[in-house]
């Protein structure tokens, strides 16, 4: 007898195919409903500040489901870094100086002029199944247009969102993750740490 399927699976499997693609889906993330392409699809992250109707300049974050791969991204962390992922009691995207030892070739609009990237860390397994479905980190901001309040439910996201993305989630749509954006901490390549978003 084959291991029982979680009841995302589905869901997930057509979001990964979209996101193969070089397509945009929205989706419920560890905080509020998303959008995501994957990180290193230059047409999936145009197509994002497209829909979102918002600059190149403001660059998306990252999602990764392994410490390995957040090491890589950002291997200037100090000690504090790790320490803070462990006692949030809310999700820490965290702002540094990219590694040079990247195995990805990011699209424009994902890391920023000084070399900063911003990445978090999930632990949710249908978050981690797309990751690992493409391969590489996934492209993240919130379901809105530039001008729009932030969207916690899929009834929230505009329709005109709705029907421009390739694939919208069916994962989750009813709940409420999180009533808030992830925590925003940038560290400098010193160590220093400062609250971009609280």
């Amino acid at each position: 007898m084959g291991k029982k399927r979680p009841p995302w699976h589905e869901d997930a499997l057509a979001a990964v195919q979209t996101l193969r693609k070089g397509g945009v889906i929205s989706h419920s993330t560890d905080t509020v409903w998303g959008l995501a392409s994957d990180a290193t699809s230059d047409a999936g992250v145009r197509r994002i500040f497209n829909i979102k109707e918002r600059s190149l300049s403001e660059t998306l974050l990252m999602l990764v489901d392994s410490e390995q791969e957040l090491e890589r991204l950002l291997p200037n962390l100090p000690e504090a870094a790790w320490e803070l992922l462990e006692v949030s009691n809310r999700p820490v995207t965290l702002v540094g100086t990219m590694g040079s030892k990247v195995q990805h070739s990011f699209a424009p609009g994902m890391v920023r002029d000084d070399g900063s990237i911003a990445v978090r860390l999930v632990s949710d397994p249908y978050l981690s199944f797309i990751i690992q479905g493409i391969g590489a980190p996934l492209a993240s901001t919130s379901a809105n247009l530039a001008t729009h309040p932030t969207p916690m439910t899929f009834a929230e996201v505009h329709e005109q969102i709705t029907a421009t993305v390739d694939f919208n989630a069916r994962f989750r749509r009813e709940e409420l993750n999180s009533n808030q954006s992830s925590i925003l901490i940038q560290f400098d390549d010193a160590g220093r740490m400062s609250i971009l978003r609280s």
